[in-house]
């Protein structure tokens, strides 16, 4: 086995007779380091599996297998996951997703498949532990009501963070704090269901038949209109996706008026992560519920 490899992910190949015969490097985002191995079964069979490395972030790859295994849902509208095969430390082994050209009907799968996982609820909001949204971490403690989850747990830990690092100004803050205290009279009530929590164009890709799949989840319960508001950055989806999910679901129609609120929690991510570029619409937002 070449040295890049490492042990715990040796010694399960071992365990499973399996021969690796190349190494190839894939692109990815910022926060871990993926390869795909091209592996021989001990009958000769050719399996393919991804290999993402976390240096320093054992509790990141926990979270993302744990996230991966609760999107995994039964039936035959549930999307396509990928299986995780082994999370050891820093290393996370998953099944591979050969890329085919995506079918016909991908976008109405797609929005189809995202209102059945939104059809898993919970009494609570949040979920088993924190996750982590880029490589910041989410924090997911357990409230039953979703307008303090969404202001504690989501912006007001960010707002504190980026004030911190002189991301924004204390002026700033204290109109998100205010803002973040009266979600309720902007936002409808919501149960809390199940989000894969970075749902953008950049984490959904066609399986082997060319069905849609999610990768990269940031796991947790919470409002089915903010997952659907987060498509709409860096370009959205196809009409056809959302045309799907307002079928299958009992999504608001007017969702799309509210999505820049929730969506400020992911500027607020972006400025943390990347800095002042999204600045701008942080600021806007805010000062747009605060005047």
């Amino acid at each position: 086995m070449p040295d890049l490899i490492p042990q715990p992910i040796v010694e399960w190949l071992q365990r499973q007779s399996l021969m690796l015969d190349t190494v190839t490097p894939l692109s990815g985002g910022c926060v871990a380091d993926i390869s795909k191995l091209s592996l021989t079964t001990s009958k000769g069979a050719r399996l393919e599996l991804v290999l993402k490395q976390m240096q320093g972030s054992s509790e990141q790859c926990e979270a993302e297998a744990s996230g991966l295994e609760s999107l995994r849902l039964s039936g035959s509208e549930a999307l396509r996951i990928p299986e995780v095969m082994l999370q050891a430390g820093e290393c996370l082994l998953l099944e591979y997703l050969f890329p085919a050209e995506r079918s016909t009907d991908f976008d109405e799968r797609l929005g189809r498949g995202l209102a059945f996982q939104h059809h898993c609820q919970n009494a609570r909001f949040g979920f088993a532990h924190d996750t982590f949204c880029g490589g910041t971490r989410q924090l997911n403690h357990w409230q039953e009501e979703g307008f303090s989850f969404y202001a504690r747990q989501r912006y007001q830990i960010l707002g504190q963070q980026c004030l911190a690092q002189g991301l924004i100004t204390t002026a700033l803050f204290e109109q998100l704090l205010r803002l973040s205290e009266s979600l309720w009279q902007w936002l409808p009530e919501q149960p809390a269901v199940l989000l894969h929590g970075d749902l953008w164009s950049g984490n959904v890709i066609s399986g082997p038949a060319g069905e849609p799949a999610l990768i990269d989840p940031s796991v947790y319960y919470g409002w089915a209109e903010a997952e659907l508001a987060m498509t709409l950055m860096f370009g959205g989806f196809s009409q056809r996706f959302y045309q799907a999910y307002q079928f299958h679901s009992d999504i608001q129609s007017d969702w799309r008026s509210r999505s820049d609120l929730y969506n400020l929690y992911h500027y607020l991510n972006h400025l943390l992560l990347f800095g002042g570029a999204y600045h701008r619409d942080v600021e806007r937002i805010v000062k747009y519920y605060s005047d």
